[in-house]
This record gives structure tokens, sequence and C-alpha cells, in this order.
């Protein structure tokens, strides 16, 4: 069943992210343990985590990409040498909700595309995902993904 889409106003959000440039192929093998480099971020931390993972995506090349990921915090905190403080800007995005297994979002993806060809949306080149609640039942799990919008 291809995916609900729309386009949303973003509200900015402020992010504890760690980032790599990754080939687009090294991604399923290395955001988990990008992820635990936040986590062992917050453990040290004054600041809690106010909200589910992010992965953002841009400087898209055919191979490779910059990925960031991480979660919102409560406030603002100095950057580390891994963990940066970031504020998701605020705009507008085309949405749409994936549900099922990680290794399935292609699927997601492409009909998702195909919807903003056909509507004559023009991309900005920034992406993000936003992963629900963890269940074990991989049929349930719940990815929001978002592609903004250029502003011109």
């Amino acid at each position: 069943m291809p995916p609900k889409c729309e386009i949303v106003a973003v509200s900015p959000v402020l992010l504890a992210l760690t980032q790599a440039e990754l080939a687009r192929s090294q991604i399923p093998a290395r955001i988990r343990g990008m992820f635990d480099v936040v986590y062992a971020w917050l453990r040290a931390s004054s600041v809690r985590q106010t909200g589910h993972n992010y992965a953002l995506y841009d400087k898209c090349t055919l191979h490779s990409l910059r990925v960031q990921v991480g979660f919102p915090v409560s406030e603002r905190f100095a950057d580390s040498d891994v963990v940066k403080c970031v504020e998701l800007a605020p705009g507008r995005a085309a949405h749409a909700v994936h549900i099922g297994p990680y290794d399935q979002l292609h699927s997601t993806y492409a009909a998702f595309e195909t919807w903003c060809t056909q509507n004559a949306l023009v991309l900005s080149g920034q992406s993000w995902e936003v992963y629900g609640d963890w269940t074990e039942d991989m049929s349930k799990l719940e990815t929001s993904i978002f592609l903004r919008l250029s502003e011109a």
C-alpha cells in the first residue's frame, strides 16, 4: 500500500547529533553505532533527551552523503568533539510514514519521491527520518520521512 504523503510545516528542533560522511551502502551497518556514540555522550551530559531518534541526510551525491544522527534535547549545550548541538530549521517539508522493517524503507522512499515529482515539489536536498517507538514486531515499526522543500 502506498504511503500517505502530505506537505507539513516543520517547527525548529534542537538536536544532539554526531555525523559521518558515508557511502550509501554503509548506512545500515554504521547507523546504530552512530546512535551509540550520542547515547554514550548523553549519559555524561546535563541535558536530557526529549523525543525520538533522528537521522538527517544532506550533501548527497550519487554514492555518498552526510549522515547526522541523534535526538531532540532539552536545552542548548557546548559542542563536544563528537556530538554537536544543531537546530533543525523551521520550514516546509513533504512527509510520509513508512510502516514496517527498516530494510524496506527504500520502497516507501520510491513511492514518496514519485509523489513529490507528480506534485512538482522542489526539494532542497535535505531529508530526515524520525523513528517511532521500538517494537520487536518489525511489521509495526513506524518511521516518519521528511523531504525539505526549497523555499525558492
